[in-house]
């Protein structure tokens, strides 16, 4: 092991301590069993978790990523180590019905070995979520939006062999990190926007859902903790019903709904009658607004939700957010006051 990643270990020991005395000595040190009394709805309600999410500009793979997501965690002193999903798909030319060699099984071999060496040095006092990215996120990254809504247009048995080999891969990912000892992992989706509504054959229920639910539900097999995550990164959605029996002890979903329609926490508790992340929107405040404005927000973001079932962070990824910000954010959640 590298001297800076014994040191980063051993800061992330310490960085767990300060939580034990957030509420009188109530609150586990060690961050995965607050997690599990949050799930539980029996974690003091003085103290709430908290994870902000973010890509990092420099290397992708090998010790530089695993620093990087270390570091990290180490300066936010979220209560979850998510790992970002960073390695895209080759990209595809030319689709052919039945073709097997575009990737292969192990294809996702070095993102595993990001996912190990984080698990072996943080996993046993915080959960070390994968990210894993739903078949359709890989097939944009290969082929493209536009090509895909073409492929379901005019090839569709070639558009699923694409889509069945990327689904492959991705089991085999978490396999392995399951076999690693990973206790739990992010789930994303995407494909269910209210853009792709008009493709003939149902979009949705042919190339979104049934790939989903596999995926997820191999995620959620054997595992403790799971967070769902609904992204409109690539476009809005105008209802997550159809979302509402998709797996995840814990569900992230949009901030509005068409971009214009608030969709609140308590919104969210309601559809999915699960604990919910979130309450800050990935655009906004949380990136300009001074550390102070960011603190109060998070307060009212408790006064607003649903009482101990929020797990403070934003509806997606936020790289441009100061530290700062996040800190605030992150401090209120583990103090903050209770009705």
């Amino acid at each position: 092991m590298k001297l800076r990643t014994v040191a980063l270990a051993v800061a992330l020991c310490a960085a767990l301590l300060p939580s034990c005395t957030a509420s009188k000595g109530s609150i586990p040190v060690n961050k995965k069993e607050v997690m599990d009394r949050f799930v539980a709805g029996t974690l003091d309600p003085s103290y709430a978790p908290a994870a902000f999410f973010a890509h990092f500009s420099g290397p992708k793979t090998g010790e530089p990523a695993v620093q990087a997501h270390l570091q990290f965690y180490l300066e936010t002193n979220q209560d979850i180590l998510k790992v970002q999903f960073e390695q895209s798909a080759p990209r595809i030319q030319e689709l052919e019905d039945g073709r097997t060699d575009w990737m292969p099984e192990d294809f996702y071999r070095p993102t595993l070995e990001i996912i190990t060496r984080l698990y072996e040095i943080a996993g046993k006092d915080v959960y070390v979520l994968p990210t894993i990215y739903n078949p359709f996120q890989v097939a944009r990254q290969s082929l493209g939006e536009r090509r895909i809504v073409e492929a379901a247009r005019n090839q569709p048995e070639a558009l699923k062999s694409v889509f069945d080999l990327y689904k492959k891969a991705l089991l085999w990912l978490i396999r392995e990190c399951k076999a690693a000892g990973i206790e739990g992992f992010y789930t994303t989706t995407q494909g269910g926007e209210k853009k792709f509504y008009d493709i003939p054959g149902g979009f949705f229920e042919t190339y979104i859902k049934p790939y989903d639910l596999e995926v997820m539900g191999e995620c959620n097999k054997d595992t403790k903790l799971t967070i769902l995550h609904i992204c409109d990164w690539e476009g809005p959605f105008d209802d997550l019903s159809r979302f509402a029996d998709y797996p995840g002890k814990i569900v992230n979903t949009p901030n509005s709904l068409d971009g214009t329609t608030p969709f609140s926490l308590q919104d969210g508790y309601k559809l999915f009658k699960r604990p919910v992340l979130g309450g800050f929107d990935r655009k906004k405040e949380i990136n300009t607004a001074a550390d102070t404005e960011v603190a109060a927000m998070a307060q009212k973001i408790f006064d607003e939700g649903p009482k101990g079932k929020v797990m403070l962070g934003a509806d997606c990824t936020v790289s441009s957010a100061p530290l700062a910000n996040i800190h605030a954010a992150v401090a209120v959640a583990h103090r903050h006051t209770v009705d």
